[in-house]
């Protein structure tokens, strides 16, 4: 009886993976391996490995962000349920050069990462960008660093199509 369970279940189960197209971005949170340190991406399509100055390094391809209301462009939330984390601090820069910092604190554990960016994102956007960000105590200790390197893809791209970028 459990096997036949077994088999019911895993042919629904591909079923539904067939049925869901695969274009379609969604939320999706990483962490690192720590689920008490994520941040949740909208738009996310896809993980891979890419090769930043001959080194691979795994990345993240997301659907490119529209620029908000406050003229920046908002990338992922943060998350902790760490509470000795109360701030942020961030590098933004491509595979040579700084494009961006961030500095804020953390709001019941949680804050929008939308960092300062120096260079016109458009202009950036068609290479990889890393994302490095650190959770801080109240010392301005620093409690857990992520690094993260994301991939940037038009609106409507499938993970087939984006590993062309």
């Amino acid at each position: 009886m459990k096997r036949l369970f077994r088999v019911i279940l895993t042919t629904l189960l591909l079923a539904g993976i067939m049925i869901i197209p695969a274009s379609a971005a969604q939320e999706q949170t990483v962490n690192w391996g720590d689920e008490n340190y994520q941040i949740i991406v909208p738009g996310f399509i896809e993980s891979r490995d890419i090769t930043i100055n001959g080194q691979t390094t795994p990345a993240i391809v997301v659907e490119k962000p529209d620029i908000n209301s406050e003229n920046r462009y908002h990338f992922f939330d943060i998350v902790t349920t760490d509470t000795n984390a109360t701030m942020i601090t961030s590098t933004v820069s491509t595979a040579d050069t700084a494009v961006g910092d961030y500095m804020v604190d953390l709001q019941d554990g949680r804050v929008s990462y939308d960092p300062n960016l120096y260079e016109d994102f458009d202009s950036i956007s068609n290479q990889p960008i890393y994302f490095g960000f650190s959770y801080r105590d109240n010392n301005f200790n620093v409690i857990k660093e992520f690094p993260i390197w994301i991939v940037f893809a038009e609106k409507g791209t499938t993970p087939e199509s984006s590993a062309a970028q």
